[in-house]
């Protein structure tokens, strides 16, 4: 069984596709060391999502993934189809999500359009090969000073691919991806 669409969260079989213009990268101001804690609704809206793909609630996930990202994907409805479609198949190959937990954020990055974070992700999966785990990154977008936030998956994403959506992506440290690590048979 090829794993190479294997990936941290079930929401990322979605792919990023190029947008036809980048606004130009707004300036990058220093923040005072932030942390999860200066961000609750970071952490809680990562849990939410994960719970949410757990639950199969396609239409939360879609509710909590970056706004840019919906658009260029054919808007709320076509991606809840394309979703719902993918994760069926998915399951119709024996592939089972048995669980993706957030960690809490590694960084931060404010700049004039808004906050940027890293969430790492750790995924188990079930397929007819056995049980695998991956470690991804989550980029969590707030544009109103983080009472809100939605989710970008980075994980083997090319750098071009996400700096099409968030101009300012070279700010972050993303970690490098990883093969899936084979738990069990």
């Amino acid at each position: 069984m090829k794993l190479a669409w294997f990936a941290p969260i079930a929401f990322s079989i979605l792919i990023l596709v190029g947008c036809n213009s980048t606004p130009p990268p707004a300036r990058q101001t220093p923040s005072p060391s932030p942390s999860a804690e200066n961000y609750p609704n970071l952490t809680a809206r990562a849990k939410e999502l994960e719970d949410a793909i757990g639950r199969k609630d396609y239409k939360k996930v879609v509710d909590l993934t970056y706004p840019k990202l919906v658009d260029l994907l054919g808007g709320r409805e076509k991606m809840l189809s394309d979703m719902t479609t993918q994760m069926k198949s998915m399951e119709t190959e024996g592939v089972e999500l048995l669980s993706s937990v957030a960690s809490p954020p590694t960084q931060f990055v404010h700049d004039a359009n808004g906050i940027y974070a890293v969430v790492p992700v750790t995924t188990k999966l079930k397929a007819k090969d056995g049980i695998f785990q991956t470690e991804g990154s989550l980029i969590g977008i707030s544009n109103d000073g983080g009472a809100t936030w939605t989710f970008l998956d980075a994980s083997g994403k090319d750098q071009k691919e996400l700096k099409n959506m968030l101009p300012n992506v070279d700010n972050l440290n993303l970690p490098p991806e990883k093969p899936p690590t084979k738990l069990s048979n």
